[in-house]
């Protein structure tokens, strides 16, 4: 009985007229995007550029063919519009094709909406049912009788400017997944061409769940192929998975390699890559192609799904379901690293190791002597300093049958990962 008491009141506010202008008072329902199958809200705003607003009543129709209205609350503006509290009368029904909303704010007049912009009447959740675009637009279609929109001004009803809100009932998409090969860089000499390195291989997931998908998946395995340019060749594609998987086998060709593996053919592993997660380390080397270049170059590391017969494609597992991939590439940088032979321990470049090295890097060392040509040569102790361990590393090994100096002793040459590049001066180089 109170809400047709009050509904009668509205109608009859319908009937008065006054001089405010129409475009004074605006309502607007709020734009999206929905997942299909899901559900989402959209806002009812309010703006008043007029006089102080007593009231409020409105109907908001959707098309069923995409959308169900399933529930309403007030807003922020209605559940404090009057003295900090709800209005007097607050009144809303849903229906499938929509909803109506009538607000009395005090039937005594207590408090009214003053002028001002963006006020939140009321939030309606809807769920889409169909993939397509939609509208949500204001109706005086609604209810038993129905419900009228208007603003209440001065005791008079005024139908405002009123904005449709715009729906994008979208699709839910599938698990994506992202292939990415690292970028290492490697030095080699020019003289022999070798060079070696490792390049990570991660997966990760794009997060979907702004779009309804759920996030993160868990993936049963994967299969992957990666091409490489000439100039490297892969030597060992190692998993580094948590777990040892029933199945995980890789081939290596001159132009690249693949790998399949599968967590569990019982479905008791399954990973989820919420962010990327390295899954295979791959070792690299140039077996001496970059021989005789003393430029550098870089080699390409490229997704290529055309790799092995047959071949094997760059898909992830979910829910026994392959999905292709998007690839990152990668790239080996090969940077020539020219270094010249010297002898351990000749600390006075003179082809020899005796008591006239160790004079010399104790005069280097405290009194003020040359500095050696190259700087290496005194670490006679292999230890990565110089200092007074070496003079006596010296003369324990000519005087008191201490241990041979390790390579290069007694003659000239190179010891990997020791690249000195200031023994130009040595007497190996001429």
């Amino acid at each position: 009985m109170r809400h047709l008491l009050v509904t009668s009141f509205l109608m009859m506010l319908v009937l008065m007229t006054t001089g405010v202008l129409a475009q004074d008072y605006v309502l607007t329902i709020s734009s999206g995007s929905i997942p299909n199958n899901g559900s989402g809200d959209l806002t009812v705003t309010f703006d008043n550029n007029g006089g102080e607003v007593q009231g409020w009543s409105y109907g908001a129709c959707n098309d069923t063919a995409f959308l169900t209205c399933t529930g309403v609350t007030e807003g922020s503006t209605t559940a404090t519009v009057n003295e900090g509290g709800t209005p007097d009368f607050n009144q809303y029904s849903v229906f499938d094709e929509g909803f109506t909303a009538g607000v009395v704010i005090c039937f005594v007049g207590c408090a009214t909406l003053a002028n001002g912009t963006g006020y939140e009447l009321n939030i309606a959740t809807y769920d889409c049912t169909a993939e397509g675009s939609t509208s949500v637009s204001f109706c005086d279609t609604l209810g038993a009788p129905a419900v009228t929109t208007v603003v209440v001004v001065d005791g008079a009803s005024i139908a405002p400017v009123q904005n449709s809100g715009n729906v994008e009932c979208i699709g839910v998409p599938d698990p994506e997944y992202t292939y990415s090969a690292g970028n290492a860089s490697a030095g080699y000499n020019p003289a022999d061409g070798n060079a070696s390195t490792s390049v990570d291989i991660t997966i990760a997931e794009t997060d979907n769940s702004g779009l309804g998908a759920p996030f993160p998946n868990d993936t049963q395995g994967f299969s992957m192929g990666l091409g490489n340019s000439s100039e490297v060749v892969a030597t060992a594609v190692n998993l580094t998975l948590p777990f040892d998987a029933d199945f995980g086998e890789s081939s290596i060709f001159p132009e690249g390699w693949t790998l399949g593996v599968v967590y569990s053919f019982a479905g008791g592993e399954v990973l989820a890559f919420p962010s990327a997660t390295t899954v295979v380390s791959v070792d690299y080397e140039t077996g001496g192609s970059m021989a005789g270049n003393e430029d550098g170059a870089i080699a390409s590391l490229t997704w290529n799904n055309g790799l092995g017969s047959p071949a094997v494609a760059n898909v992830v597992v979910v829910g026994g379901a392959s999905l292709t991939a998007a690839q990152s590439d990668g790239s080996i940088a090969l940077n020539p690293v020219v270094t010249s032979d010297w002898i351990r321990g000749d600390a006075n470049s003179d082809s020899v190791v005796n008591i006239a090295d160790v004079i010399w890097m104790i005069s280097e060392l405290f009194t003020g002597g040359a500095a050696s040509s190259c700087s290496i040569s005194s670490d006679a102790n292999d230890d990565g300093a110089n200092d007074l361990g070496d003079p006596s590393y010296v003369i324990q090994y000519r005087f008191i049958g201490g241990p041979m100096p390790v390579a290069p002793f007694p003659g000239c040459g190179q010891v990997d990962g020791q690249t000195p590049e200031d023994c130009a001066g040595s007497s190996c180089s001429g």
